[in-house]
């Protein structure tokens, strides 16, 4: 499959377009997965250069709300894969290759993730909400989670480790229906 068609097969997965933005990157897409606005973009289609996805959940404003933004009511939230596993995590945080991270008080995240956060209560509130662990770890595990920023109050920045050139379509469309499920439950806990 050529560029453009590969192009145009993901704005097809989620309803999507092929914006012409040569500027600032090689391939943008745009389109809406879970009723939330989603692009993906790549700065270059072949390696080494990684597809990332940003979501926008905070779409809706109340104009009769006063625009206050409180800090203490939101978290940025940063996770990245853990490059140890098993008996080389206790080697890699010995030797300070890799940080321990923050707790979170869910093993199975801590054992794949190292996460850190700005706000511990919102970060929390986000994690232990229902479904959000869960949605959490599948990224890591079979989305191939280079990094991911999530701000409760603005959407969800993932990037994937797999350049455009070799994406598979069915694992654009499995991170495209976890970044939906996820800004659900975002917009839900905040």
């Amino acid at each position: 499959m050529d560029l453009y068609g590969k192009q145009q097969a993901v704005a097809g997965l989620i309803d999507g377009e092929v914006i012409d933005d040569t500027d600032r990157v090689a391939v943008c897409i745009k389109g809406i997965t879970h009723g939330f606005p989603i692009r993906l973009e790549a700065f270059m289609v072949g390696w080494p250069w990684s597809v990332t996805y940003a979501i926008e959940t905070n779409l809706i404003e109340d104009p009769n709300q006063e625009q206050n933004y409180n800090p203490n009511e939101h978290a940025r939230i940063n996770l990245l894969p853990r490059i140890g596993k098993g008996i080389w995590s206790i080697l890699s945080r010995t030797f300070l290759f890799e940080t321990k991270g923050q707790k979170v008080h869910d093993k199975r995240l801590e054992k794949e993730l190292i996460i850190t956060y700005d706000n511990h209560e919102p970060a929390l509130r986000f994690i232990k909400y229902p479904g959000a662990a869960e949605i959490l770890a599948t990224l890591a595990e079979e989305c191939h989670l280079k990094e991911m920023i999530i701000k409760t109050n603005e959407g969800i920045y993932f990037s994937q480790g797999v350049n455009f050139k070799e994406m598979d379509m069915d694992l654009c469309q499995a991170t495209f229906n976890y970044l939906g499920e996820l800004g659900q439950v975002l917009s839900e806990a905040f």
